[in-house]
């Protein structure tokens, strides 16, 4: 059961790394629901389409796994384990099941050569400079998933981008809109303002014993030395297993000569087409209707009444939407799913040779040679060190998972011990320094370590954990070793703390009093500079400046932009905390309009591209929420 849920991560891992790699929306939520069935239980009904429990976990999985090798060590646990993530996905999964339901409606396909040079534009197929069939099957296979639902779940995929991209791109930006545009984003605002430090405040506080004992007293709950372990663990990592595997030459030469398509290129041929279409729901009168038509387009090419270059110019130049044709590229042996088109292509025997109508799922093909690049093998020794190092990894993993099964058999069989595991495996027990529920260092930097170790079985029965994946091919199991519960410190102890709490309160209490008099007296004519020396502050007459100047501070440059416009001769006043705790008083008194023809061409076609893209995608989201609307959808949040 351990080792399965080892091997089950693994598995979100492949699925992370392809859907990562997918440039198409909404592919990152709901690609696996082409691959497995429902569980027993649903997470949300969608219209007719249901989002089974399995797909939400496995999805909610993978975006937690995305999100934490996005952030590292930045990221919140406490995001991972919120409500707010668990209703993210939900929605997408469900946005994806109203665009999926939509993009049938519409009738949306997606060509087969489009398939086609999708599928191996994807660069974890990808090795050796290019697409590699037999990684494709291998990778494919070993998460159990067939080549033709993988397949019709990227068309489907791409079609939802074309819908996407069509509401998108259509989308058209006025040139009044875009003057408008640039006369706010390039506008200018001539700034000055005041700037009052915390530390300036803090510096004259005066903290009273009495104080710092009446604060003590009554927050004591603060000043605590938090609970803390120690842990001892047993560590597996991939590439140390790898490190350790030698291969013979026996081995890679067998393997070499078991794979040697692999080391070369094999045949492949380039083809054109012409195609007439069918739609999925096509009647048996229709079918029969677009055969007749293609084997009369091949009965005339064969004939020698018409060439096929003809035929193909006719093909482009019809307007019913029912052909297509067109140059294929090269075509390499068990590319495509369906054998049909490739045995046709393969039949052919010098190029320029024309095949009979070949039905596919999109319709009839009529085929033409274009070119034969014969196989070449790559020699043994130019390839010895790539399969000596895909060797070694197989056997790696292989031996991986093999102990990892043992580290969690013996762990589990073993509860208060990690010797059994360590002298098995002939690893060492490794001691952790202490750490508390924020973490600590090393592997107590890890989420999954900190709420193992102060989980009840961990801390309070004392008994092993399972095994912990902390990432693909790195797993642990610890233990307690030692336990230290949180004591109250004393008032010497916390006195430091206490004081500059103190100080920090006072400083503040200070600094907002004086920022409302510095207002008062700034809105009632008084200049910020004059005030400045009155005050101990620092005045900054910075003069014209855009939204993206360098030179000022961030929080203080976007409040001064966020400041009504001025009337003449007068100033636009207001105040603004920073981060630190320092507080600005500024004023800006003038504004200056962005001017078009000041802006290049060539940002000017990316601005209004920009406003254009930023409309479509406002009236793509439009559309998605109304189809949502209209669809019928239940959730169970109480089953996520």
């Amino acid at each position: 059961m351990l080792l399965q849920k080892i091997r089950d991560h693994a598995q979100g891992w492949f699925a992370y790394i392809i859907i990562g790699l997918l440039t198409i929306p909404f592919a990152v939520w709901g690609i696996n629901y082409y691959f497995e069935g429902g569980g027993p239980l649903d997470a949300a009904v969608v219209g007719d389409s249901k989002i089974s429990l399995q797909e939400y976990q496995r999805t909610y999985q993978q975006q937690r796994q995305r999100l934490q090798g996005m952030l590292g060590d930045n990221l919140d646990p406490t995001l991972l384990e919120g409500p707010r993530l668990k209703q993210d996905v939900l929605r997408q999964l469900i946005d994806e099941r109203v665009l999926n339901q939509l993009t049938r409606n519409q009738r949306l396909r997606v060509s087969d050569q489009q398939l086609r040079d999708a599928l191996l534009a994807l660069p974890v197929f990808q090795q050796n400079g290019g697409f590699n069939k037999e990684l494709y099957e291998r990778l494919l296979r070993n998460q159990g998933y067939t080549i033709a639902t993988f397949e019709e779940g990227l068309r489907l995929s791409l079609a939802t981008e074309q819908l996407r991209d069509g509401v998108v791109a259509s989308a058209l930006t006025t040139p009044v809109e875009l003057e408008k545009i640039i006369a706010l984003l390039k506008q200018q605002r001539k700034i000055q303002y005041l700037m009052m430090t915390l530390p300036q405040y803090a510096a004259k506080a005066v903290v009273e014993e009495s104080a710092i004992q009446d604060y003590f007293e009554k927050h004591q709950d603060r000043f605590v030395h938090p609970e803390q372990v120690q842990v001892q663990f047993l560590e597996l990592k991939l590439p140390d297993i790898a490190e350790q595997i030698t291969v013979s030459e026996d081995e890679l030469k067998t393997v070499y000569n078991a794979q040697m398509d692999r080391y070369g290129r094999p045949e492949e041929r380039a083809a054109s087409h012409i195609l007439i279409k069918l739609s999925p729901d096509a009647t048996q009168e229709e079918v029969n209707q677009a055969e007749a038509q293609a084997q009369q387009i091949a009965n005339e090419i064969h004939s020698g009444s018409k060439s096929f270059d003809q035929a193909l110019e006719e093909v482009k130049a019809n307007t019913s939407g029912k052909l297509e044709g067109g140059d294929l590229g090269v075509i390499s042996k068990g590319l495509l799913d369906s054998p049909a088109f490739e045995n046709a292509l393969y039949a052919l025997e010098k190029a320029g040779d024309v095949s009979q109508p070949v039905r596919m799922p999109s319709g009839f093909h009529v085929i033409r040679l274009d070119q034969i690049a014969p196989a070449q093998i790559k020699p043994f020794e130019e390839v010895h060190e790539s399969i000596a190092k895909e060797l070694r990894q197989q056997q790696a993993e292989n031996r991986f998972y093999e102990i990892t099964q043992t580290l969690a058999n013996l762990s589990y069989e073993h509860p208060d011990s990690l010797e059994p595991a360590a002298k098995a495996l002939d690893v060492p027990i490794q001691d952790s320094d202490w750490f508390d529920r924020q973490g600590g260092e090393g592997i107590a930097k890890q989420p999954k370590v900190i709420d193992s170790a102060f989980s009840e079985d961990v801390l309070k029965r004392g008994i092993n954990s399972e095994p912990l994946e902390l990432e693909p091919g790195h797993v642990v199991v610890l233990r307690v070793k030692e336990h230290k519960e949180a004591t109250p410190r004393t008032l010497e102890e916390s006195r430091e703390e206490i004081v500059k709490i103190l100080r920090e309160q006072q400083a503040r209490e200070a600094l907002a009093k004086d920022i409302e008099i510095l207002k008062k007296r700034a809105a009632q004519g008084e200049h910020l500079q004059t005030l400045a020396r009155e005050f101990s502050g620092e005045f900054q007459d910075i003069g014209l400046v855009s939204r993206d100047a360098s030179s000022v501070d961030n929080t203080v440059l976007a409040t001064a932009f966020r400041l009504p416009q001025p009337e003449i001769g007068q100033v636009a006043l207001g105040s603004v905390a920073l981060a630190n705790g320092d507080w600005a008083v500024l004023e800006v008194l003038q504004v200056t309009p962005g001017q078009p023809d000041t802006v290049p061409e060539d940002e000017r076609k990316a601005l209004a591209q920009q406003l254009a893209h930023r409309t479509g995608s406002e009236q793509f989201d439009g559309l998605l929420n109304s189809v949502r609307a209209k669809t019928k959808v239940v959730t169970y949040n109480d089953r996520l």
